[in-house]
């Protein structure tokens, strides 16, 4: 469904009735709301359930490079995800292309490895952390191959809203959950309660 962040904001402070019936939101009230709810994307972009799709994106291993940041300004382009599914590498000089997955390694089993430098023709598994503003990707061992590219398999989650009249589309379901709670979110702001 598409829909705008003031579509939104009016239905969540219209079930609020913070504006008689017909009335149209002031813009001191559409800003709060817009604000209110954008604070809810951002919450939601860090829970596993609430993420409702799954981006695969490819990017160019360099040759003796085994480490790649991740993050819309990073080697690795796409939103800096949270939750990594899975992480692999594509054999470009086979026909058809060769797509194999990596193994993950936990914070620890990254740790334990003593010699992180060691070098191999292909990657056998990958470490993902979290730093921020982008994320780290580390493979391991790091690869000598010239024909490989790295793909991402990462969980999507709707972006904040760049204005109150950004269209966007969402998945079925997601205008009810995010109309209902905005209402609830910002019922203390406007000294509202919300119904059952």
């Amino acid at each position: 469904m598409t829909t705008t962040a003031r579509d939104i904001c009016a239905e969540a402070l219209g079930d609020l009735m913070v504006n008689g019936v017909g009335q149209p939101m002031s813009g001191a009230d559409a800003n709060r709301a817009f604000s209110k709810l954008n604070n809810l994307l951002d919450q939601w972009a860090s829970e596993s359930l609430m993420l409702y799709s799954e981006v695969r994106t490819t990017w160019t291993i360099t040759a003796n490079d085994g480490s790649y940041s991740v993050g819309s300004t990073g080697d690795v382009v796409v939103p800096r995800p949270v939750y990594v599914d899975s992480v692999g590498f594509i054999m470009t000089d086979q026909d058809p292309d060769l797509e194999i997955p990596l193994t993950p390694l936990t914070d620890q089993a990254y740790a334990a490895i003593a010699i992180k430098d060691l070098t191999s023709t292909l990657p056998v598994s990958y470490y993902y952390n979290l730093t921020y503003p982008t994320a780290t990707l580390k493979l391991y061992p790091i690869p000598t191959s010239s024909t490989l590219l790295g793909v991402l398999y990462a969980r999507a989650h709707v972006s904040e809203f760049a204005s109150l009249d950004t269209v966007v589309s969402l998945p079925p379901g997601w205008r009810r959950m995010m109309v209902s709670n905005l209402a609830v979110e910002c019922a203390p702001s406007f000294e509202r309660e919300p119904s059952q």
